[in-house]
């Protein structure tokens, strides 16, 4: 589940990325060059990982905590490296963060649990 997920989220930052260059959709997500070149990194890294179920969790973890703390720093600034954070980036940030942190350690805990069980 955890690889569907990555797998999901990545293909969605490529999109983003590309998309971003396009459309820099100012009014509603602030899309910079710099944020552009960070979603198309997180979604080829995310793709690299999502090939094998424990590579999938191990991202999840590692991108939940570092989006938890991009969305943390978005409430206290409105401008970081080149990225804009505005209302509506800070919400994705945290719901993406979120889901992250929950298919890294919530369902990765259960699903190394029911394999040491089963095996």
């Amino acid at each position: 589940m955890a690889k569907i997920y990555v797998r999901g989220l990545a293909i969605i930052f490529l999109a983003l990325g590309v998309i971003g260059f396009v459309f820099p959709m100012e009014e509603i997500f602030h899309l910079t060059p710099v944020h552009n070149i960070v979603h198309l990194a997180s979604g080829i890294v995310g793709l690299l990982m999502s090939g094998s179920e424990s590579k999938a969790i191990l991202f999840s973890k590692i991108f939940g905590v570092v989006y938890l703390l991009v969305a943390i720093l978005g409430l206290f600034t409105h401008e970081f490296i080149g990225i804009i954070f505005l209302l509506a980036d800070n919400i994705l940030h945290f719901i993406i963060a979120f889901a992250s942190l929950y298919f890294g350690f919530i369902y990765g805990a259960s699903a190394s649990s029911n394999r040491t069980i089963s095996q």
